[in-house]
């Protein structure tokens, strides 16, 4: 059992990647005349896949899959711009996202967010998924000058919330930069796989449990 629990946002509480197709969709039909030579699907699932869930930088990716489809090149910036702005303002939580958060508040476990990504961007996700005013703890990487997997960041989550790393259970859905790399920090570990996925090959075993629901969190708290 955990004394307190930290999770990772973007796929584990927050559906990343059905907002972001959400997004694209909308962003096709403002932009209808910009893209190019494809069609909305196309375009769509072209950028999810280029964009690597979320490794890839946006200044670099509209560019790409502009002249890809021989877009205008001229309105990259613009929607980038637009990117920046609107992509999480319909942000959609995971499933049992509210109802977890509720319950842990109620037994007055400590709770705490780590998650990579640029500030400002994760500040406009946390907002929109009513985060800011739930979880008292946040660490973002761009702002802590650490990222995960680095041990700096889970160690100064736990610190936060006064406990040491042993205590705190990390949830996430990055087998290495999460679940590794909490692990090697000396936290026990939940990896969030709702699609069922194989752990990959080339990692080491995963070191703790595994979650296809956020509720099934409960237990182990």
């Amino acid at each position: 059992m955990s004394k307190c629990v930290l999770f990772d946002l973007d796929e584990t509480l927050f559906d990343r990647t059905q907002t972001l197709r959400q997004f694209l969709a909308t962003q096709f039909m403002r932009f209808e005349s910009v893209p190019g030579d494809v069609d909305c699907e196309t375009w769509v699932e072209r950028f999810v896949k280029m964009d690597a869930r979320g490794a890839t930088s946006k200044r670099a990716l509209y560019p790409e899959i502009l002249k890809l489809y021989g877009g205008r090149l001229s309105r990259a910036d613009d929607l980038i711009r637009d990117y920046y702005e609107r992509s999480t303002s319909q942000a959609i939580a995971m499933p049992g996202m509210t109802e977890l958060l509720s319950e842990l508040q109620v037994q007055r476990a400590p709770l705490g967010i780590v998650t990579n990504g640029e500030t400002d961007l994760q500040i406009r996700t946390l907002e929109a998924l009513g985060l800011i005013e739930q979880v008292p703890m946040i660490l973002i990487s761009e702002a802590f000058g650490e990222k995960k997997p680095a041990p700096e960041i889970f160690h100064a989550a736990a610190r936060n919330l006064g406990a040491a790393p042993g205590e705190c259970l990390f949830v996430g859905d990055n087998p290495s930069a999460d679940i590794l790399g909490a692990f090697e920090a000396g936290m026990q570990t939940a990896w969030f796989n709702p699609a069922g996925g194989p752990w990959p090959e080339d990692l080491p075993p995963n070191p703790g449990v595994e979650l296809g629901h956020l509720l099934d969190v409960l237990p182990l708290i």
